[in-house]
């Protein structure tokens, strides 16, 4: 009973068709979670889990329920995929195969993709940040090139999937999200600039390309198909010269930068929203505005908090709350929080800390 294919509806070719559909007739979201096994190394600095394998698979597990609800519910018709290298639900924790069973309930598809675009240097941050390649290739193989497709990290709330699907149609070439880093930041590893300069032994490149996102990446099947393409054939001519680019948004903003790809900024669709109150991030100056909220901060908060009403069947509220703006960004913090639950999560982030720390054995 441990073989997912026992319980869930698979792709196996990428050539899944729910029944009655067509494809390319509708819009495809795909959220992608590549689970680590005990023992791998791993740092994802949001995550507010640091310690367990089987505990971060729950973390992102929630996340992607809370997600799908919210598709499954302002957007019915969407076809809902989740690419994961999962491959036995007995190498989850019991929450983290409860939350799968509720995402399956909601008609998500799961497709199986193995990480064969990890970086080749080991890193433990943001170790399987390159796994939206892997997603890209699971699921475009078999499928009409011209149907509509998405991929999002899974701690993303949409709030108008119309409008969002309705402003790529219009547009050729793939929309990502713009982030707005002055040129010279101190980021991990790599800032524009530099990408500039490390693509100046390339070809001709941007001083200081435009950051792109790799929180949600859309168009048509065949110009992501043709995106990963890109990036791999730029990954193995940056081994040319001995260099890895360890992140998804190194790698996407060096191939806009060298003009490979042609990028539409998603900015005012999708949000990469930090909350809480010591991010310190320049957030979208209108939240209200945009069809997806990209939440980084807000994994084991709001996402838990919603995971957990959805895992007891209480989703009347979460409902009511995704239908309007104001009462969204309430429930996810996008908006100030009221000091009862400001308490409630510092409080849970503190102990979180300490059990993880327990965890690690320092």
């Amino acid at each position: 009973m441990g073989d997912l294919r026992v319980s869930a509806r698979v792709i196996s070719d990428g050539r899944h068709q729910a029944p009655g559909a067509t494809l390319g007739d509708r819009s495809c979201v795909a959220q992608c979670l590549y689970l680590h096994e005990e023992g791998e190394q791993f740092y994802y600095p949001s995550s507010r889990s640091t310690g367990s394998a089987a505990r971060l698979g729950a973390r992102y597990l929630e996340c992607a329920l809370v997600q799908a609800a919210s598709l499954r519910w302002l957007a019915p018709d969407c076809e809902l995929l989740l690419a994961t290298n999962l491959a036995k639900r007995d190498s989850l924790s019991r929450r983290g195969r409860a939350l799968l069973d509720r995402i399956i309930s909601l008609g998500v598809t799961l497709v199986p993709a193995e990480y064969r675009h990890a970086p080749r240097e080991a890193t433990s941050e943001f170790h399987s940040s390159r796994y939206v390649f892997d997603a890209i290739e699971a699921i475009s193989a078999g499928r009409n090139p011209d149907g509509q497709l998405w991929i999002v990290d899974v701690d993303c709330v949409w709030l108008d999937p119309q409008a969002a699907f309705e402003t790529v149609a219009a547009r050729t070439g793939v929309s990502a999200l713009e982030i707005p880093y002055p040129p010279d930041w101190e980021g991990s590893g790599y800032n524009r600039e530099a990408i500039g300069a490390l693509g100046t032994r390339l070809g001709a490149c941007d001083p200081a390309p435009p950051w792109i996102g790799g929180e949600a990446l859309a168009g048509t099947v065949g110009e992501l198909r043709g995106l990963m393409e890109v990036c791999e054939r730029l990954d193995e001519e940056l081994a040319g010269i001995d260099v890895s680019l360890p992140t998804e948004e190194q790698l996407l903003t060096l191939a806009g930068g060298l003009r490979r790809v042609r990028f539409h900024n998603l900015s005012t669709v999708v949000g990469r929203i930090w909350t809480g109150r010591r991010h310190g991030a320049a957030n979208p100056s209108d939240p209200a505005a945009l069809a997806i909220w990209h939440l980084p901060s807000e994994k084991g908060l709001s996402f838990r908090r919603a995971a957990n009403a959805l895992l007891r069947g209480s989703e009347t509220r979460l409902r009511r709350d995704l239908s309007s703006r104001e009462l969204a960004g309430g429930r996810f913090n996008v908006s100030s929080p009221r000091w009862s639950r400001s308490l409630r999560d510092d409080s849970w982030i503190a102990a979180s800390k300490v059990r993880d720390t327990l965890v690690r054995g320092g």
